[in-house]
Parts: C-alpha cells; structure tokens; sequence
C-alpha cells in the first residue's frame, strides 16, 4: 500500500537494473530517517531541429542499431514548440531507453541534411531529471509510493508521485567530519601504498572520536583502540553506517583522505561499499582528484573555500590553520607532525597529543562547514542541482547551469557545448575592457564614493544583450547601437531576450532580499543575497567566456562598451556640476568634494539616476576622510588600482598594494601598512621615513625575526615546466631532491642569505638559517623599500632618503 512520507532531497544517481532505468533520489525524512526514492517513469531525451518544412519524426523512430551486445533504439518522439536564440522553432524531442544511446542516435543523424540542429545531447541525464521534474536539492518534498526491495542499506521507496512541500529547506544537515594522520617516517613524501593510516579522527553534534591501532594509556573517551590498519578502515566504515550523516566534510578530502583510505582499502581487499545503496566509494583521478560516495554528500571544504570564498578571505594561505582562525576564530593544535612516525615506533605514550591533534583538524573541518553550509545551501537551491557538485564548480559553471534550469522553464533550447576547434578560436579573440580615469598621485581628503549597481548585469538587462536579440531584423533603423567604433551591433526592442530577463530577474530578487533584511537580520537570506550577487555579476565574464554554451563576442564587447559609455556619462556631469574626479575604474567613480557638501554630491547621483535606462542606478558607496593613490610606474601618472582610503571608522582598505601580494615577506607587508597609517591617520610624513628609517636600520643589524623575513610564492605548475626559474623553483627542487613531494600549488617557503650567486642560489629553507644569517641588503632593497617607495614618492621623497642617514623634513600640508 503507498505512503505518504516527507522527504528532503540530498543527492541523486541512475542504474540500469534488469535492463530498466531507475534514478535513486537519496535524502532523509523530516524525522531523520534516511531513505532511497526510486523513480523509473523517466526517459532520456535529447532535440532534433529539422529544417523548415522538413518532416522527420518517423525516420526517426525507425532507428535501431547494433553493437556488440547493445541495442541502441529510438523508443518514441513529439513535436513541441520552442524558442532557440531569439527564435520560434518547431522541435523534436527524441526519446530513447537509456542515457548511452543518446551519444550514438545522435552521431547516426548529425549528418542528415534535412536537420538543422541537434541540442542537448550533451545534458547529463541526472541533471536533466532533476531539471525537468522541478526536484531541488534540500527542499521539502512529499513523496507517495511503496517499499521495494533492493540491495541497499536504507529503506527504497518506488514512487508514484512527488511534489514540493511549501519553501520548507534543509537547512541543518547532519555533518560528520573526518580527518587522517598516516604514518611517514622521513617527514617528506607521501606514499598512499606504502605508509599505513596511524589514525583517524571524528566530530559531528554530540560526536567525536579518535580510532588508532597503536596502544598507550589514556584518560580519554574519545580515543578508541583498534588491532591494526585493517580494523581501522572497518571502524571507519561502521562509523559511517552507525551515524548515517548527510554530509561527510574533510578538508582537502578530495585529494588526499578519502584516495588514500580507498588505497588502503585495497591493500586489505577490503570492499569500501559505503553508499547507502551499498555501492563503492568512487575516486576519480582525471584532473583533478573527486571522492563521492552514493547518498552521503561529500563535502570538501578546501574545495568549497577556493571556489566560493577566495575573493573575500584575507588571508594569503589556505591552510586549515589560517583559514580556520579567520572564519571561525581557532587555529590547529600544536604538533610536530615531523616527529609523529618517531613517536608511533618508540614513544606511544607521547602519542595522545597527536590524537588531540587530529581531532582538532576534524573538528575546525566540521566548525567551518557549518559557518559555509547556508551559502552552499542557497547556492544549491537557486542552481537547482546537487551540493556534492554545486561545491566542484566555478562561476561560469554555476551560471551555465541556473540558465539550463531558467530555459527549461522557459521553454528555450540550450546551445550545445562547443566543440574543440571552437574553443581554440574563441581563445584567439580579444575585446576592449573597461574604462579608467587615471588618478593623480597624491593624498586627498574627502572622498565620495559612488557606484553603478551591478553595473555589467544592469547593461545586460537594460539593453536587452543577449546572442538571440543581436541584430534582429525588426529593429535595425530604430534601436540604439552600441557605442563602438567600427562594428555596428544593436538588440531587439521588440521582445525581451531570454538572458537579459534571467538576470533581470536575479537583480530584482536581491533588491528584495536586501529590502527584507533591512528589517530583520538572517543568515539565509544574506547567503542568498550574496549568491544572487555572484550569479549576477559572473554573466558578463560568462559571455566571453571559451566554453560557454551562449557565448557571443559581440555581447561581450556591447556589454563593455555600454560600461564605458555610462562612466564617461557620469564624469562628464560631475565636472560640470563642479565636483573633481580623482579616480573612476569599471563601475566606481571617486569624487573630491573640495568644498563641496556630502548632500550635493548625494543630490548630484539623484539627478543622474532618473538619465538612466531600466534597472541601473548609480548609488552612494561611501565617504572617506583621507585618501593616497600612488603610481604604478615611475612618472606621475598611472596609479591604476593602486590607492588606501581611511572610512569614517577610521578603518583603512587598501587595494592593489604588495600587501594583498603573497610573495612578499611579513616585514615588508607590516611596514607598508604602518606607513600607510601613519601617512593617512596622521598625516605625518615626517614619522612615516623615521619608521622606514628605522625598519632598514634593524634589518642591517639582524635585529628582525627570522620569521618576518620569510617569503611565501605558491607553485603554479610542475617544477620542470618552468621556463624562468625563480628562488622558489630553485629551493622546490632542492626540496625534491632530498625526498619532498612537491605539487603545483603548494606554498613554498624561503630565505634569501648572504653570500656569492644568485638569488635562488642564495635562497634556503628557514629551517636551515641560523642566527638570523639573511641577506639584509636584499630584503631592504628588493622587499621593504619597494613596498613603501611609490607612497613616500608622493610625500615628496626619494629612495634616497629611505637609505640614507641623514634627517629630512617635510613642512606644510600634503593633503590636496
């Protein structure tokens, strides 16, 4: 008899099962209770455009092919109207039996004349089930059917119906964090087959535990002993299927814990059937290493951080460490991982402090998937697709995917993916960016800030850019071109463009959040906000971008030359209402009041506001007291995106200064932003050179730390692909030398010493320098002074008075 259950959608999958095709729905009841949804009703299904007047449906359907042992067949097909780039188009939907006979129908008729084009072939056949059945991620759903018996671990329900359950969300999964410690007696490289796991650590709510096969007395209850590595992996599996999370989150588990504990596994014959429908944990080692396990979504936070956070986290390092103290507060615990292997052969008793340890590591893993969860949550729910690969996507993706989910809805044919020699030509093409109004280097005081409100996205909307409006025939004499030079490009007035309605609609939605959360505080909704945001402002990149489904030069250069041409617009009336521009850049323009009051300049963005088209409207982003801009370059011009502002709050924001710069050492980061307070809070130009003064003079008596003359440079490809070889190169290979894995990406960290050759001959690892034995010369001359040279410049001295002894003495104001 069929139930009526409620039920919350995590994750999704499809087997052929007695050569029938089944997708599993995995999620949990609103009481907790994990379960797999089983639907078979659904078909595979890709479009056929024929030609006009060209009748296609039952030569179609006549298609059979054999190969080997498969059949692939066409089972049936259906005419429907649709719109493809700006067009009405009449369709044939082809169906067939399973996802594999979509590629080979396809290649059968590419070649027909008669056909036009064929689209979304290249869908993936889950995501096209969740599209086309309205099934979102981490919503409530209530599902009708009956048990079934099938090989899984949790109960299978065969659906009859499913239907979304108000706005009802996910929005406290149940996470359960894990993290490894492997034994590696030389401390260098890692050997998934050779080194065993020594331990591996647990914490969830009310949760945590620390399974090892080495004995030793302890206190606490947390530390569980096992006999060997191979009860360890049993343990780790019975843990999953004991506490049956609905998140499984390590920190860069992608490529490192989950591999190797499948690696092991191996070793053992150990079957790693951890998926609630009893299938294999799947490493898959392409690019880019991937862990999924069926019904329990894998969530890489590392992976989460780059992808989703990168552009608003300070710190220079990913690192659980660093990233975890800025996030949420805490760091690592203590430990000498060095001497973990030692302490495992010769000291056990020592070893509670590395169970602490990886404990510690679980439970910052577990702490910042919490502080993440409501961003990847809504970020799951405007895609509309699964967490496990919402979290394994960059921007365009993202993009690309919401507008195969909005198509759908709109009864639009998507583009198919381009081809390789389509990419390698889009590669090729170059278009004009934005507009930038050269500052004069200097301080300044008073500074209004406006900005266009999501300027790109507005153009996109309020111009109508989209590939299927690009010089329509209706409109030719009466819409407004682009403001380009040579080419001639304009956008239908007459009908709305399905992508400029896509974001249109994404803008408005954030207006509304925003609205809301003026009048009380949320955590969802100010996820939402912020993913609508990134959404919005990713579609301009997306349209230039090489891989893009609506990929259109032409909309990309529109989009950019409209930028310019409202930037221009803006600073054309500042000047004659007699404001004077310092700085303007894409979508900002900076504005010295110089007598003016902070309510003309606000009247003034009022009086521009109503000139523009639709949605876009120049708003007020703040005022600032002081200000520097620098020059980029030697001369007085060029400090494109090089400037401090000192806010109200007295708080500074610095943008295009080595210190936003990895590669650069903490002494010459930490004087920079002293020089840049004094210069700015104080005004004191004076006291600005004694402290460099005094900065050098310590470095030439070794009087700095060790630890502030460390510079950090990450790999950005393999040590050998490297045409010039840098000091961090130089010391990658040394370290590789001596046993190190080294990968790209890995931060590598050196000391330039004293001594005959070059800098990479002269570069060591800090653990080998003694007695602060650096080569004060080169950080003086090649770290600090760059780092402050260009804002002293505009004080009125040179690199001169940095280095020499003598006293200086600037009088009068240098504020303009």
């Amino acid at each position: 008899m069929a139930e009526k259950i409620p039920f919350f959608v995590l994750d999704a999958k499809y087997k052929v099962v007695n050569d029938k095709l089944e997708v599993y729905l995995f999620g949990r009841t609103t009481e907790g209770k994990p379960l797999i949804i089983l639907d078979d009703s659904f078909e595979p299904y890709f479009y056929v455009i024929p030609k006009k007047g060209q009748s296609l449906n039952s030569k179609i359907e006549k298609l059979r092919i054999e190969q080997k042992d498969d059949v692939h067949e066409v089972i049936r097909t259906e005419n429907v109207k649709k719109n493809y780039l700006g067009k009405d188009v009449d369709a044939i939907k082809v169906f067939v039996r399973f996802p594999k006979d979509v590629p080979v129908i396809r290649d059968i008729i590419k070649d027909w004349e008669i056909i036009e084009s064929i689209n979304e072939y290249d869908i993936h056949f889950i995501r096209r089930y969740l599209i086309d059945k309205g099934i979102t991620p981490m919503m409530l759903y209530e599902i009708e059917g009956e048990s079934v018996n099938r090989k899984a671990k949790v109960p299978v329900y065969k659906i009859e119906s499913i239907k979304q359950v108000g706005d009802e969300t996910l929005t406290s999964p149940r996470i359960l964090a894990f993290d490894i410690e492997t034994y590696n007696p030389d401390g260098k490289s890692i050997n998934f087959e050779k080194n065993p796991i020594i331990m591996i650590s647990f914490y969830g709510n009310h949760f945590r535990k620390v399974i090892t096969w080495k004995r030793f007395k302890t206190k606490e209850k947390y530390i569980e002993f096992v006999d060997s590595e191979a009860d360890l992996i049993q343990k780790f599996k019975e843990i999953l299927e004991t506490y049956v999370p609905d998140i499984i989150a390590g920190y860069f588990s992608d490529g490192f814990d989950l591999p190797y504990i499948q690696k092991r596994a191996e070793k053992y014959k150990i079957k790693l059937d951890i998926g609630l429908d009893s299938s294999d944990l799947n490493v898959s080692k392409r690019k880019v290493s991937k862990a999924k396990i069926s019904g329990i979504v894998h969530l890489d936070v590392l992976n989460v951080i780059k992808k989703m956070f990168s552009l608003s986290l300070k710190t220079d390092y990913y690192d659980l460490s660093s990233v975890s103290e800025e996030l949420i507060g805490e760091k690592k615990t203590d430990a000498d991982l060095d001497e973990l292997s030692s302490v495992w052969d010769n000291k056990p008793d020592d070893l509670e402090k590395y169970c602490e340890y990886n404990l510690q590591d679980s439970r910052l893993a577990y702490k910042l998937a919490e502080k993440i969860m409501p961003n990847i949550i809504e970020m799951v729910k405007i895609v509309g697709l699964p967490m496990y690969e919402i979290t394994r996507m960059g921007f365009s993706q993202l993009v690309e995917w919401y507008l195969i989910k909005q198509a759908f809805n709109f009864k639009e044919i998507c583009p198919n993916k381009p081809h390789y020699g389509d990419i390698k030509d889009r590669m090729l093409n170059r278009y004009k960016g934005a507009f930038v109004f050269e500052p004069t280097p200097g301080l300044y005081k008073d500074i209004i800030i406006f900005d266009f409100r999501s300027l790109y996205p507005t153009i996109i909307s309020s111009h109508n850019i989209s590939p299927g409006m690009l010089n329509c025939g209706c409109c030719r004499e009466k819409a407004e071109k682009a403001p380009l030079e040579k080419d001639e490009y304009w956008f239908c007035t007459q009908k709305k463009g399905f992508l400029p309605t896509v974001i249109e609609d994404l803008i408005k939605r954030r207006r509304r959040i925003k609205d809301m959360m003026k009048r009380s505080k949320n955590v969802l909704l100010d996820a939402r906000q912020t993913n609508l945001k990134v959404l919005a402002n990713a579609f301009y990149g997306y349209f230039g971008f090489f891989n893009a489904r609506w990929y259109s030069l032409e909309c990309a250069r529109s989009i950019t030359a409209w930028g310019r041409y409202y930037i221009h617009k803006v600073i054309e009336s500042a000047e004659k209402e007699g404001f004077k521009v310092i700085y303007s850049d894409t979508d900002s323009i900076f504005l010295s009041l110089d007598g003016k009051s902070k309510t003309e300049a606000k009247q003034f963005a009022e009086s521009i506001n109503p000139t523009l088209p639709g949605i876009m409207e120049l708003e007020y982003e703040g005022f600032y007291p002081a200000a520097i801009f620098v020059s980029a370059k030697a001369g007085a011009y060029g400090a494109k995106k090089k400037y401090a502002l000192l806010d109200s709050d007295n708080n500074i924001k610095i943008t295009g200064f080595e210190t936003v710069r990895r590669n650069w050492s903490l002494i010459a980061k930490e004087t920079q932003k002293k020089i840049l307070n004094i210069v700015l809070k104080e005004n004191n130009p004076d006291k600005a050179l004694r402290y460099v003064k005094t900065v050098v003079q310590d470095l030439r008596e070794r009087k700095i730390d060790l630890d502030k003359v460390i510079i950090r440079t990450q790999l950005t490809k393999d040590i050998d692909s490297y045409a010039a070889v840098g000091p961090h190169v130089v010391v990658a290979k040394k370290l590789k030398s001596k046993g190190h894995d080294i990968a790209p990406g890995m931060i590598i960290e050196f000391v330039v010493t004293e001594g005959k050759g070059s800098i990479g001959d002269r570069a060591k690892v800090p653990e080998e320098i003694k007695d602060n034995k650096y080569d004060s010369e080169y950080y003086i001359n090649n770290q600090v002074v760059p780092a402050v040279d260009r804002i002293l410049e505009v004080l009125g001295y040179t690199k001169e008075d940095l280095l020499s002894n003598k006293k200086q003495s600037k009088l009068g104001a240098f504020m303009k």
